[in-house]
């Protein structure tokens, strides 16, 4: 709904614009109502001192969504893209089954609990409060623990201690979820300018930049997951002709991974185009451990392909996250 209104003059060199009384009342404004100014982008914004955007209730019918994993990724995106609230409903006549579904749903969400429950609908409430958080420092200790799942996965290979490799494997999937309360924070910085002024970023360029960054940082922490998988698959002592090529292969990608996103946060354009070059290096490793004697020769080779790919997936995602970089230098 759009008005056109012309600006006038106080007599003291101040402009003042009248605004609609309908559009004022609908607000639960009143004459006195303290409001919140801001201006970013060329545009103008008026909210009531201290509001947040109200979103009505998402609302997601069983019927179609009667599949197991299609339910589960439509709760996932509701919360993803900043619901509070998410009500599932059902015609009655569906087995109830989705009850259990959505249950399973909300172990990968991080602060949803279901608030209400009836034989035909579920409500699903967000608890927690997006301002009582640091975004770049949540996505710094996210960075940090996702390296780290990477390298204990490959300590646990070369040392033969497949315990840190389960306890790497269980440390990846809890990142998932909070790879998925990144992608809602920053969704929601989108929506609204004060939560932006919480989180210092300083235009909506930034966040489209951080949303893209978070999704390949999630890129990262999925493979680093699946690599720790992998190595608890693996059966037999691995070769030192094997070993030495694949230390130095998750090293430069840790480090990759480090200055990607250092890159990043300081929107350094000269640490991003290092890491970019890096990644030659990566390739050198993956093709000598690919086309050795000992790699043909292993009767783990299925893991240990998948393993080496998985680095090199890694690998390749720090790269795009210095490609982000590369746009936040200029957002």
């Amino acid at each position: 709904m759009k008005e056109i209104r012309k600006l006038q003059v106080t007599a003291g060199g101040t402009y003042i614009l009248t605004l609609p009384r309908e559009w004022v009342e609908s607000m639960g404004l009143s004459r006195g109502s303290p409001v919140s100014l801001g201006f970013e982008n060329n545009e103008i914004s008026l909210i009531p001192a201290g509001s947040r955007i109200q979103q009505e209730a998402r609302s997601i019918n069983v019927k179609s969504f009667a599949d197991r994993k299609l339910l589960e990724l439509s709760i996932t995106a509701s919360y993803i893209q900043g619901q509070d609230v998410t009500q599932i409903t059902s015609a009655g006549d569906e087995p109830h089954e989705w009850k259990a579904w959505s249950r399973d749903a909300l172990k990968g969400l991080v602060g949803v609990e279901i608030l209400e429950e009836y034989s035909d609908r579920i409500l699903l409430q967000n608890l927690i409060d997006p301002y009582k958080f640091d975004l770049v420092r949540l996505m710094e200790k996210f960075s940090r623990n996702s390296s780290a799942v990477l390298t204990d996965a490959i300590s646990s290979l070369v040392s033969g201690n497949r315990d840190l490799a389960s306890d790497a494997f269980e440390r990846g999937t809890e990142l998932i979820r909070n790879y998925r309360l990144l992608m809602r924070l920053a969704i929601l910085s989108s929506r609204e300018k004060e939560l932006r002024r919480q989180y210092e970023i300083d235009s909506l360029s930034r966040v489209i930049v951080n949303v893209i960054a978070i999704r390949e940082m999630g890129r990262i922490a999925y493979y680093a997951m699946r690599t720790a998988q992998h190595v608890m698959e693996f059966s037999e002592k691995l070769d030192p002709a094997i070993a030495e090529p694949l230390v130095r292969m998750e090293r430069e990608t840790t480090e990759m991974t480090r200055r990607s996103f250092l890159s990043l946060i300081e929107r350094n354009l000269k640490v991003a185009s290092q890491v970019i070059d890096r990644m030659s290096a990566v390739r050198e490793l993956y093709e000598k451990i690919h086309e050795s004697d000992q790699f043909m020769k292993s009767g783990n080779r299925l893991p240990l392909s998948l393993i080496i790919r998985d680095i090199r997936a890694v690998a390749g995602y720090a790269v795009a996250l210095a490609d982000d970089a590369v746009l936040g230098v200029f957002a």
